[in-house]
């Protein structure tokens, strides 16, 4: 009878895991891809059917309260789109008459970034909670 209701018991807790776990990755971000260029990470992430391209300055030195970012881990980012983020001056917004004007940004004097259309990836983000490669709890 005893271990008939620890079966129970492991079953039901799994069950819960499983269940926060699941909604715990719809709610994330799964990071397929980490490529460099220069002083910047980029990390390819998806969630749903939606794939990111998130550019983030590299960082030299310890980053306290970090979790490491890795390819394939899930991960609560904080997005910011680089195209609805735009410049305003004096409260107007400064964008392109045509967005799909604009394939690439520059990022300092020796990178510039692409979208990259033919993969889906129509925007660049940044995230308010990556520094370097690490998620900054």
């Amino acid at each position: 009878m005893r271990k008939l209701l620890f079966l129970i018991i492991v079953l039901v807790s799994s069950c819960k895991n499983s269940k926060i776990a699941n909604q715990t990755n719809q709610l994330s971000y799964l990071v397929k891809k980490i490529d460099s260029k220069n002083n910047w990470n980029i990390i390819y992430a998806s969630k749903q059917d939606s794939i990111f391209k998130i550019i983030v300055r590299k960082e030299v030195g310890i980053i306290n309260d970090c979790e490491k970012i890795v390819v394939g881990g899930y991960y609560l980012f904080k997005l910011h789109s680089r195209k609805k983020d735009v410049p305003d001056i004096n409260g107007i917004k400064i964008e392109p008459i045509n967005n799909l004007d604009i394939q690439c940004y520059s990022y300092d004097n020796e990178t510039s970034i692409c979208i990259e259309p033919k993969k889906g990836i129509f925007d660049l983000h940044h995230a308010e909670n990556i520094k370097g490669l690490c998620l900054i709890k």
